[in-house]
C-alpha cells in the first residue's frame, strides 16, 4: 500500500534533517566538552570484606553519532494543523573508550586499580512528537519535541590490572566498574547529548516545501 503524500512528504523533510545533522553533530558534541568526556563515573562501593573506590574517565567516541533514519507515523489532523511521532534510530560509528583508575582495600592490602573500559558497536532508538502545518501551498515542519532516547550498549567490556593478593576480587570489582559506567553513560545520552541532538534539529525548524 503506498505511503500517503502527507508522510511521505514528512519522511522527505526528515531525511533532509537527517544529511545535516549529520554534519554537524560531531562539532557540537566536542564543542559541549562531551568529547572527551572527563569524569564519567566514580565513587566507593563496599565488596563484602573490603571496599573498591574507582574513576572512569576521558570517555571518547560520544562525537561519533550519525542518524541513521527518522520516519513519521501516527499522524493525524485538525485543519491545517499536522501532529504525530517520529522513530528514530542512531549509531556510534567509533567505539566508546574510558580509562579507568581506582583502589581496593581489604586490611591491610591496598592494589592499586588501572585499566580501560570499551564498548564496541552501541546502538540508539529512540521517539519524538513533531508538529506540522499545511498552508499558503506550503507543508511546514514547525516543530520537534519530547525526545526520548533508548541506548543499546552493544559489546561492553572492562580490563584492569592484576590486583595481586586480591586477584579474586577481580572480577566483582570489574563487574561493578562497568555496571556503573554504563550506567553513567546511559545517563549522559539521555540527557546531555539528547538535549544536543534536540537543539540542533530545532534550529533547523520550521522546514517547508511546496503542497498541493
Amino acid at each position: 500500500m503506498s505511503t500517503d503524500p502527507v508522510t511521505q512528504i514528512l519522511n522527505e523533510v526528515l531525511q533532509g534533517l537527517v544529511t545535516q545533522l549529520n554534519g554537524e553533530i560531531h562539532a557540537a558534541i566536542v564543542g559541549a566538552g562531551y568529547d572527551p568526556y572527563r569524569d564519567v563515573a566514580s565513587g566507593s562501593t563496599s565488596i563484602g570484606i573490603g571496599t573498591a573506590s574507582y574513576s572512569v574517565s576521558n570517555l571518547t567516541g560520544i562525537s561519533s553519532l550519525q542518524l541513521q533514519d527518522m520516519v513519521v507515523g501516527n499522524v493525524s489532523a485538525s485543519g491545517a494543523n499536522l501532529v504525530g511521532t517520529v522513530s528514530f534510530h542512531a549509531q556510534l560509528t567509533s567505539s566508546l573508550m574510558a580509562q579507568v583508575a581506582g583502589e581496593v582495600s581489604v586490611l591491610f592490602a591496598h592494589p592499586g586499580i588501572s585499566g580501560s573500559l570499551r564498548i564496541d558497536s552501541p546502538t540508539i532508538a529512540g521517539t519524538a512528537q513533531f508538529q506540522a502545518s499545511t498552508s499558503g501551498g506550503k507543508l511546514c515542519l514547525n516543530t520537534l519535541s519530547g525526545l526520548s532516547t533508548d541506548f543499546n550498549y552493544g559489546n561492553a567490556a572492562i580490563w584492569i590490572n592484576d590486583l595481586g593478593p586480591l586477584n579474586y576480587l577481580l572480577q566483582p570489582v570489574e563487574n561493578l566498574i562497568l555496571d556503573a559506567a554504563k550506567g553513567a553513560i546511559r545517563s549522559l545520552i539521555s540527557s546531555q547529548i539528547g538535549g544536543i541532538v534536540g537543539r540542533e534539529l530545532s534550529q533547523q525548524l520550521p522546514q517547508c516545501v511546496p503542497f498541493p
